[in-house]
């Protein structure tokens, strides 16, 4: 039950968003031309728990939702429940050197739009530092795939960004937008965005007002040992030493040329 507790506290929470009649054309716009590759993935994993006189054993079964990056199905999801360095980062355990916590990915199956079909993938890349992972359909079974257009675009303060995702298969994988914009720009830990409003979807690409992804939403954490507490930033973001942060296209897309390397011997 313990690592059923876990893993539900780390599942992103949808946030419903109300368009404007002066924008919803520009909304609709981009959820027509993004959702074809969004996809839903289904994922078995193994974790393994051991703590002082605890030793526990489960076989979790979940879903995430990805984004279809290649015409060759390079697949890009939030990695942070399928890597234990990952894991152990979110839940505030990677220096209790008295718990030991393995993950270990058994089986990914993506689902196109509210299709039956599904396509066996397998694990390719992750960045735990980053919680964020690869995935490679090995067979599309000659499936056309429009690849997401990533943009080196100037990221300004006030900046409306969306993203897109599915509602889960109880309601038909429907497709959905929420949207954001840059509060602050940081350099440290790496430069990134700082974002507010309905945007959560780690692990997703942000797109801008045209459809173009300009980056991807992380997990960021200043990584200071002796950093005093900060009650004003928990209060808003919920945590001392982390927050969500948009990774702009120029930073992530040496990992996605990485994985796609590594994707080209998967079979």
């Amino acid at each position: 039950m313990r690592l059923l507790w876990l893993f539900t506290l780390c599942m992103p929470l949808i946030a419903w968003t109300q368009a404007t009649p002066d924008s919803s054309a520009v909304y609709k716009q981009v959820l027509e031309k993004i959702q074809p590759n969004i996809v839903t993935v289904r994922v078995v994993i193994k974790v393994e728990f051991k703590a002082e006189d605890e030793n526990q054993t489960e076989e979790s079964k979940f879903t995430l939702q990805g984004a279809v990056l290649t015409s060759d199905g390079l697949v890009l999801v939030s990695g942070v429940l399928l890597s234990s360095e990952s894991f152990k980062q979110l839940i505030g355990l990677e220096d209790d050197n008295q718990v030991n916590l393995t993950i270990s990915p058994q089986s990914f199956k993506v689902i196109f739009g509210s299709e039956t079909k599904e396509y066996e993938a397998k694990l390719v890349a992750t960045d735990s530092q980053l919680g964020i992972a690869f995935l490679k359909i090995t067979n599309l079974e000659g499936r056309a795939i429009t690849p997401i257009n990533f943009v080196n675009e100037e990221l300004t303060i006030g900046k409306e960004l969306l993203t897109v995702s599915r509602l889960p298969k109880g309601f038909d994988y429907a497709p959905y937008f929420s949207t954001g914009r840059i509060i602050s720009e940081v350099n440290k830990p790496r430069k990134a965005y700082l974002m507010e409003g309905n945007i959560s979807e780690l692990g997703l690409p942000v797109y801008n007002t045209k459809g173009d992804a300009v980056g991807v939403l992380v997990v960021l954490r200043h990584g200071l040992k002796d950093e005093e507490a900060d009650f004003s930033f928990r209060a808003n973001f919920g945590e001392d030493d982390s927050a969500a942060f948009l990774l702009p296209t120029s930073a992530l897309r040496p990992l996605i040329e990485q994985a796609v390397q590594r994707a080209a011997n998967v079979k």
